[in-house]
């Protein structure tokens, strides 16, 4: 190559060195270009209260499942599905589905985990029952999968975590073999095993009817064990995820649930009465080995259960191995087949020895009980560890006996923010590790009170015996009404309020207010308990200054418009919280905060001629219309955080245009002669109607 050809080459590949330095890197530009992460959404399955689609994360570049909230879901199914979220993301291991995103869309929680491209277990027991795939054919790898289940639960269960819906439908496998135990929307942390990062789940448990069926139970029947019904008083524990593991091996072997009815109430009758057929009645040719570890785990009383899954796995691994299980509790002539065939050669070469000579025979009986000999001094040994394990246990419960204090702080802490199911699990959580803390039995009774359950109000506070006087009152309204599962009629209802007030038992007052705002009642029964809450709440007040004034209350049941204006006597209002009104007038009372439109989809709201000083308790994200005038309120900064159409701010205390200026969505504004100069007037956005009143 000439010279100046091969100098022109060098300098053409420099040029092009440089113009690729320059170049901007294209995935740094896509990263800033993203304004929605998630996209391409595809429906693949529902449930009660989840919608699972999967989605493309613009941001990783991955296909990934979201799991989201049906529409209309309460605020306690919101707070159940992030405490899945919360759990599933605390358990880190290859057999448990993998939580990789959660956030909140339009106050809608969500989180995306792994996709699966599979199928689950059960699908795949249906194919195989009508003959249409290959795949499992052998019970060796349902066994595989099997174990790796058993290596996900012991998992869970080591950092505290019941699963309580194992079921093949919740055991996904993936096109390459994964095995992966979903769903762990009922699932429930255990006080005394779980890890500190686990605590803020403890009790986290859903209870809403969403996840139940009939009221009995909270799992799926068929799987799940007897102490999961209201038939049976055992206490959940890790047995009742054996059980249920039981109940998936029994499908393994047989194909078929092993409990079966006409009725979901059949399944359950039969599932505590352990009615169901035996795995060899179905099918002769299934290892008796096998039934025999199936049935052990099914037993119904939980202390006839294995005492871990580890143990349960490692029948299944002994089974595999070729050695005898302890749930058979095998003869000497089956151990020494299983023997046998572990040493087929050696048994040979033993077996010709022992027909040449007697002397070989004594050799092989030797032998032999030298085997059981070691046998039991192995079974002395379990038992040693057993006994072992149980003196830990003792001592560990008696360690988190200091730790019942901090449950009933944390149940306080719930109680004041009247959160009173929060608030009975940690103080049940606290009697649990400590059964003689008397102030958690008093605060239980109490809040069993509030909870119009008066039997059990009744129970817990007999162990607290000195509230006297709370509990003369459970056992006067236990008297009118002994079910716990109903609720009080309203006349009684309202003597109870009424007595807490002549008590002067402040907690009882307000708890018992609260839980029956944010209760689901008609609004025919909610109507009358406002107006005669109401009036009890401000009885003082009337009778002192008002005397002859009558409460007005209005409510239009279409427009859905609620009226309270003009009653100058009425100080509070707070039984008004979750009242399902869209614009609310309560101008000329003696409110003095928001607090009452608390939960309140209000989108107008009238509380001109009132004594409130400040907006910070405003709490109503849908309001479109507000009328302050006539009101001490000066500071207009939380409106930012609305979209506001119209406000009316006439003699009221605002003096600072600057909040209005930032108030982009108000549309129109009513002030008072003089209020702003206009110099300030004219830096109001032009599409802004001002209307000036005298």
């Amino acid at each position: 190559m000439p010279r100046e050809e091969e100098y022109f080459d060098k300098k053409l590949v420099n040029i092009f060195d440089e113009l690729e330095g320059t170049e901007e890197s294209p995935l740094m530009g896509m990263l800033h270009d993203i304004k929605e992460r998630y996209t391409d959404f595809q429906y693949i399955d529902e449930g009660g209260l989840k919608v699972i689609q999967t989605c493309k994360d613009l941001r990783t570049g991955r296909t990934v499942a979201m799991a989201s909230l049906k529409n209309r879901a309460s605020e306690k199914q919101k707070e159940a599905f992030l405490r899945e979220a919360r759990i599933t993301a605390s358990l880190q291991h290859p057999n448990i589905i993998p939580l990789h995103d959660l956030g909140l869309k339009y106050e809608n929680p969500w989180f995306t985990m792994k996709f699966v491209s599979g199928t689950s277990l059960e699908n795949i027991f249906s194919d195989l029952k009508a003959q249409k795939t290959q795949q499992c054919v052998d019970l060796s790898d349902r066994l595989d999968i099997f174990i790796k289940v058993c290596d996900a639960v012991a998992y869970a269960h080591s950092r505290g975590v019941l699963h309580l819906d194992i079921k093949p439908d919740n055991i996904q496998i993936s096109d390459y073999g994964d095995v992966l135990l979903c769903d762990w929307g009922i699932a429930r942390v255990m006080a005394a095993e779980c890890d500190e990062d686990l605590l803020d789940c403890y009790t986290f448990n859903p209870k809403d009817i969403d996840f139940t069926i009939d009221g009995l139970v909270k799992g799926t029947p068929g799987y799940m064990a007897p102490e999961q019904t209201t038939l049976c008083k055992s206490k959940k524990s890790i047995q009742t995820d054996i059980f249920s593991l039981g109940c998936v091996l029994y499908k393994i072997l047989t194909l078929e649930k092993p409990f079966k009815g006409a009725t979901i109430e059949n399944i359950i009758k039969n599932t505590v009465a352990g009615h169901f057929p035996k795995p060899t009645e179905l099918d002769p040719s299934i290892p008796p080995s096998l039934e025999a570890v199936c049935l052990k785990a099914m037993a119904i009383d939980p202390k006839d259960r294995y005492a871990s899954v580890l143990n349960l796995q490692k029948e299944i691994l002994n089974y595999r191995k070729g050695f005898a299980t302890n749930a058979e509790n095998a003869s000497m002539l089956k151990v020494l087949k299983l023997w046998y065939k572990r040493n087929k050669t050696l048994g040979i070469a033993i077996l010709a020895v022992f027909c040449i000579s007697l002397f070989t025979l004594w050799f092989a009986f030797t032998n032999l009980k030298l085997e059981k000999i070691n046998a039991l001094q192995h079974a002395q040994q379990l038992k040693l560890e057993a006994d072992k394990l149980k003196i830990e246990t003792e001592y560990h419960k008696k360690f988190n006996k200091d730790a019942a204090p901090r449950f009933f702080e944390r149940a306080k802490i719930a109680f004041n923010a009247y959160d009173n199911d929060e608030a009975l699990n940690f103080a049940n959580s606290a009697i649990e590790l400590n059964p003689e803390l008397n102030e958690a039995w008093e605060l239980k009774g109490l809040i069993h009170i509030i909870k119009e359950e008066f039997s059990q109000a009744l129970h817990s506070l007999r162990k607290s015996p000195k509230k006297k006087l709370i509990l003369k009152i459970a056992q006067d309204f236990y008297a009118i009404k002994a079910n716990d599962t109903i609720h009080l009629p309203i006349p009684q209802y309202l003597a109870l309020y009424q007595r807490s007030l002549d008590d002067n038992i402040a907690r009882l007052t307000s708890g018992l207010m609260h839980q029956k705002a944010l209760s689901d009642i008609s609004i025919h029964e909610r109507i009358i308990i406002c107006k005669e809450v109401i009036r009890l709440q401000n009885h003082t007040n009337l009778e002192r200054n008002f005397k002859g004034h009558k409460i007005n209350f209005i409510y239009d049941n279409e427009t859905k418009h609620l009226d309270l204006s003009n009653n100058p006597w009425m100080q509070t209002a707070l039984i008004l919280q979750n009242f399902p009104a869209v614009s609310a007038n309560f101008s000329h009372t003696g409110i003095n905060n928001f607090i009452c439109f608390r939960k309140q989809a209000l989108r107008s709201l009238n509380v001109s001629h009132t004594k409130i000083i400040e907006l910070q308790r405003l709490d109503n994200p849908e309001l479109l219309y507000l009328d302050i005038s006539h009101t001490a309120i000066s500071n207009l900064t939380r409106l930012k955080e609305l979209s506001l159409l119209e406000l009316n701010i006439s003699h009221s205390a605002v003096r600072d245009p600057h909040i209005i200026r930032d108030l982009h969505s108000l549309r129109k504004l009513t002030i008072h002669q003089g209020q702003f100069t206009k110099a300030q007037l004219k830096t109001f956005p032009p599409h802004l109607e001002v209307i000036i009143v005298d």
